[in-house]
């Protein structure tokens, strides 16, 4: 018998297979109602499930993996527990001796290991070629009361990463259908699980774009002049107008096609090797290279095996497919060829390894894009930023040598030839020191102006002459000069002042 599990692995297995020995010794025991039972030997070669079966534990943790097995393995040791009954005897075998020495020279145990071992690979491969009936996804196992269900699997580790899973895609699907216009038919299509595996482990910045990438809300031309009001809108590389999301995989610069190729071949590359069916390999690589171009489904040429998936995937859509979204049609073409070829490699590693290669595609288009776009001395905005230097640097070196102070017409005396031919920071110097001195200029020229005046005026007063200085007021002829410079005296003191005029300052109460 097979179990079907999302956590299925060799330590599982081994795990599954040392629950079913304590479960047949409690059996016997139940069903004989035996007091003291024997003392028994238990071999394993794998150590690490060897240590966890043999631990008499009070409690499982939350996150430990395969919770629900070692529940059911601490219940069988607390049965035994109070009993006048002896405890087993646990021994570490080497696994696989048969592949180092001959038949004849393995001890028992070794040659027991070695059958368990076909014997469990032999029911695998049954139950996934000719179809035998695995074990429900919703049975317990012998002795576990309590199980967690979710999309037909069982929670058998911490299962806050499953629940958020489960939360993220339907609020994924709501977000799909009511803000990118996807159908809901065509998110079911998508192997989302298989898009989660490949991303695991990758970096929180490359989740990120992957985000932005995905919903288009990054930093596009056409994004930049919306939020920040950005005077460029093209395309970097091929000056396209109002670049977009979606220009990213279709740019027709000759460069990123160079890279879009390169990556391109080491996809093929590994495609090519055994483990995927040569004719699909094929297909995929054209399916890529034609950009969209072309559907799936007229590249199958009539290969009515992969006609399905051809037709789940061109509904999807091409950009979204160099984004990860592969088709689910995939995975029944990827197990059927993997069972017969000479590969180690599980679907789901399959598929992990190439939505893996088709996002460094297009992460690759999307880092050579930002290059072009910001690169310290060759990039647009710095192109942009000489462009806008060399017009001002024309502009100042029609400056007039009088305009400038003494100390500082060496600056009209350098080489312009080379400060255009130099580096943005020497020219945004120089520039920023002829603004100076032009403002230095005028300022002592203001000021020599301003003396030369005052210069006059202190003369005209020792001639005599009527050039009086400009009076600070102007009083008419009713105006009393001696009231107005007379100190008012304060209302406290008894001094006279209209009531409007009075200040009750002193008499209010502090704040």
């Amino acid at each position: 018998m097979a179990e079907r599990n999302s956590k299925a692995g060799s330590y599982r297995g081994e795990l599954l297979g040392l629950t079913a020995i304590h479960l047949w010794v409690a059996a016997v025991e139940e069903f004989y109602r035996l007091e003291e039972g024997p003392r028994g030997l238990i071999a394993c070669d794998n150590l690490g499930a060897l240590n966890k079966a043999q631990l008499r534990r009070k409690k499982i943790k939350a996150g430990a993996k395969h919770s629900d097995i070692l529940r059911v393995l601490r219940r069988l040791h607390n049965r035994r527990r109070g009993r006048k009954r002896q405890t087993f005897e646990y021994k570490h075998v080497y696994g696989h001796q048969d592949q180092q020495r001959l038949w004849s020279r393995l001890t028992l145990l070794e040659k027991l290991n070695c059958e368990c071992d076909s014997l469990a690979k032999a029911a695998v491969s049954r139950a996934l070629r000719e179809g035998i009936p695995i074990t429900n996804a919703r049975q317990l196992l012998p002795s576990e009361s309590v199980a967690v269900f979710y999309n037909k699997g069982k929670l058998s580790s911490e299962c806050g990463d499953d629940i958020r899973y489960q939360v993220g895609r339907v609020k994924a699907r709501q977000f799909y259908v009511t803000q990118l216009g996807w159908s809901g038919a065509a998110f079911d299509q998508v192997d989302w699980e298989a898009r989660d595996h490949a991303l695991k482990g990758k970096p929180d910045m490359f989740k990120t774009w992957l985000a932005k990438q995905t919903s288009t809300f990054c930093a596009t031309g056409l994004n930049m002049v919306r939020w920040f009001d950005s005077e460029v809108s093209e395309c970097p590389n091929c000056g396209a107008p109002d670049e977009r999301a979606s220009h990213l995989l279709h740019c027709p610069d000759p460069g990123r096609f160079r890279l879009f190729r390169d990556r391109l071949q080491e996809l093929g590359e590994w495609l090519r090797k055994p483990h995927t069916d040569p004719i699909l390999a094929d297909i995929l690589e054209q399916y890529i290279f034609h950009r969209g171009e072309k559907t799936l489904a007229s590249l199958c040429q009539g290969r009515r095996e992969f006609l399905k998936f051809a037709h789940a995937q061109d509904f999807i859509g091409w950009d979204h497919f160099l984004e990860g979204k592969i088709a689910l049609e995939l995975t029944p073409l990827l197990r059927d060829h993997l069972l017969c070829s000479p590969t180690v490699l599980t679907v789901s590693d399959w598929k992990k390894t190439f939505i893996t290669h088709l996002l460094q595609l297009t992460h690759g288009q999307r880092i050579y894009r930002n290059i072009t776009k910001h690169h310290q001395r060759y990039g647009q905005l710095k192109n942009i930023e000489r462009r806008e230097l060399l017009r001002e640097i024309d502009q100042l070196m029609q400056t007039s040598p009088d305009e400038v102070p003494e100390d500082s017409k060496f600056l009209l005396e350098i080489d312009f030839q080379q400060l255009a031919e130099g580096r943005t920071e020497g020219q945004g110097y120089w520039i920023a020191a002829m603004r100076a001195a032009i403002t230095a200029r005028r300022r002592a020229n203001g000021r020599w102006r301003h003396q030369q005046k005052r210069r006059r005026q202190m003369e005209s007063l020792r001639r005599g002459v009527a050039e009086p200085l400009v009076p600070l007021y102007t009083f008419g002829a009713d105006d009393n000069l001696a009231a107005f410079s007379a100190k008012r005296k304060h209302i406290a003191s008894g001094g006279s002042g209209s009531t409007a005029d009075r200040s009750n300052k002193r008499l209010r109460k502090p704040d």
